[in-house]
């Protein structure tokens, strides 16, 4: 059973391409996608009317995992619904109150034995993102003038209250979904994308509403006036009483409007690129920049992979594994990359996020995640190459794996200061350099949201420099949590105590001996904070951290006692 509907204006459109069958459709995205995900992607594809005239039109495709968003409109006591309908339905909804919105071409969905298929397209906004346009006018200011400046955000707030007013909350009113159209005649019209969830206004959705923009509009180099100019726009004279509401919501939105696995290949596909590709029926996901290696390799397959027998055994725990292998790049050279594979699901964090409406993600798709995370918050980490999933009748992913690239030229941070502070003590201005660029990173980790709960000396990869900081990596990130109001004070001391410890000498690190000094715990501390002075908060958070190391200390020396006694 399939169906597909279409706007009257592109009927003719779509007919002239041969595109007018639901089928025909769905597979031309699959030749022209722009991002890459396990239930959805998007396709951009370069079509030609009867007249030869040309449009371009983008295709969001869904196939499978149809009991999430049924469930959701459950909870909110709407009629279930297929997403592809709702966005349909909401872009009418839109236009027929006045607001602008990417123009719908059309939508459809299938139901057959493989599983549910749902589609929806629009036609190309004439015009950049709100995103893409602030990182532009940020890189290069003197190419737009300050009229422009003020014509788009005044065009932004009234566009906004027009919304508002037509009792229609956007929940995803991010930068990156508003569009603006005749820049270069200088009257601005902005034009919405992605109104699958439009709900009704609130006083609480009015500000969640605002404050999403307003996170999403803070770009290094946009001057905070032309900000503020949209809420004068938007509330009138009254717009200074609201501001302080709107930057506190704002604060705790850390990260909205980010896809955290699709957004940095997102930005990088048009310039090294580095897109995301599917093989192996949606099973494998692989960027694009090491698929050649993994295809001459024998690596293409979600099977191929789980069943490598070769590779340098590199850390093994019950229900997973970590392989190192060197493979040949048809195009000159080697590689090496870290094959992690996951054999069992783990059942605590699948079920806690299933009762939350995230979603049975996998061990593997989860750091996938937070890799890119952690590259958006500025701290290095590595390179992904490959992640694959089988999810038998479409529960929890039982198997999985994650390919990343070594780093190369880095050591664990450990074993570096190990061998380079253990036995000379000369080398102080190279262990202060160290402990300065960990607290840094540390710090930016922590201000991003993000909290690492593996936060040892051992994940940190090192690569020196000589006279300037080390460069650092921040590796296993299988942990991390992300918090949008804030790291919670309990995993800062979490984290800094596991740092602490690793640290210190002990049977459970490779430090052997006294690497660093009462004086650098100290610098690490000033650091940290950005403080030449420790104030008492300060200090007690320190003090609970080094409480925290000691328990950790006494529970791997039980740990060491329990396994001797064993043996």
């Amino acid at each position: 059973m399939e169906h597909l509907e279409i706007h009257s204006e592109y009927q003719a459109l779509l007919e002239a391409s041969g595109l007018a069958a639901f089928d025909a459709l769905f597979a031309a995205g699959e030749r022209h996608r722009i991002d890459g995900h396990l239930r959805r992607s998007a396709s951009r594809l370069e079509l030609r009317g009867p007249g030869g005239e040309a449009a371009v039109i983008f295709l969001k495709r869904q196939w499978g995992g149809a009991a999430r968003p049924a469930m959701k409109d459950l909870l909110d006591l709407r009629l279930p619904m297929l997403p592809a309908k709702r966005e349909w339905l909401n872009a009418a909804r839109l236009r027929q109150a006045g607001i602008a919105v990417a123009a719908p071409v059309a939508w459809g969905y299938s139901r057959s034995s493989a599983g549910p298929r749902a589609l929806i397209a629009f036609r190309e906004v004439a015009g950049p993102s709100l995103a893409s346009w602030l990182r532009q006018a940020a890189a290069a200011p003197e190419s737009v003038s300050p009229a422009l400046r003020r014509a788009v955000a005044e065009a932004l707030g009234l566009a906004i209250r027009r919304l508002h007013d037509a009792g229609i909350s956007f929940p995803d009113l991010y930068a990156k979904h508003v569009y603006l159209e005749g820049l270069e005649a200088g009257w601005p019209r902005v034009v919405l994308i992605d109104a699958a969830r439009l709900r009704r206004l609130t006083v609480r959705r009015r500000w969640e509403d605002l404050a999403a923009l307003h996170a999403t509009t803070a770009v290094p180099g946009v001057r905070p006036a032309d900000r503020l100019r949209v809420f004068r726009a938007y509330f009138g004279d009254t717009w200074r009483q609201a501001m302080r509401r709107i930057e506190q919501l704002a604060a705790r939105m850390r990260g909205r409007g980010q896809d955290p696995r699709l957004k940095a290949a997102r930005q990088a596909a048009r310039t090294e690129g580095d897109r995301i590709i599917s093989l192996d029926g949606g099973r494998l996901l692989v960027s694009e920049a090491f698929c050649p290696a993994l295809e001459a390799a024998g690596l293409a397959t979600f099977d191929a992979v789980m069943n490598l027998a070769g590779g340098k055994p590199y850390r093994r725990a019950p229900g997973r594994s970590t392989v190192r292998v060197e493979l040949p790049d048809p195009r000159g050279g080697a590689c090496a990359l870290y094959v992690k594979r996951y054999t069992r699901p783990v059942r605590e964090p699948f079920w806690r996020r299933l009762l939350c409406m995230h979603g049975p993600h996998s061990a593997a798709d989860r750091e996938l995640r937070n890799i890119y995370r952690v590259i958006d918050a500025g701290v290095p980490t590595l390179r992904w190459a490959a992640l694959g999933e089988e999810r038998p009748g479409g529960g929890a992913a039982q198997k999985s794996f994650l390919i990343t690239e070594e780093v190369a030229g880095a050591v664990q941070a450990d074993v570096y200061a190990e061998a380079a502070f253990g036995h000379d003590r000369s080398a102080a201005a190279a262990r202060r350099r160290l402990v300065r660029a960990v607290a840094r990173l540390a710090r930016r980790f922590h201000q991003a949201g993000l909290a690492h709960r593996d936060f040892y000396l051992c994940h940190f990869l090192v690569r020196p420099q000589e006279r300037a900081d080390p460069a650092l990596h921040l590796i296993d990130l299988a942990r991390v949590t992300h918090h949008r109001g804030g790291v919670p004070r309990r995993l800062i001391i979490k984290d800094l105590g596991a740092l602490l410890f690793s640290a210190r000498p002990s049977p459970a690190t490779h430090i052997r001996s006294a690497a660093f000094t009462l004086a650098d715990a100290v610098r690490f501390a000033r650091a940290y904070f950005q403080s030449p002075r420790l104030g008492p908060p300060e200090k007690r958070l320190i003090r609970r951290a080094a409480a925290r190391a000691g328990r950790i200390a006494r529970h791997e020396e039980r740990r060491r006692r329990r396994g001797e006694a064993a043996r």
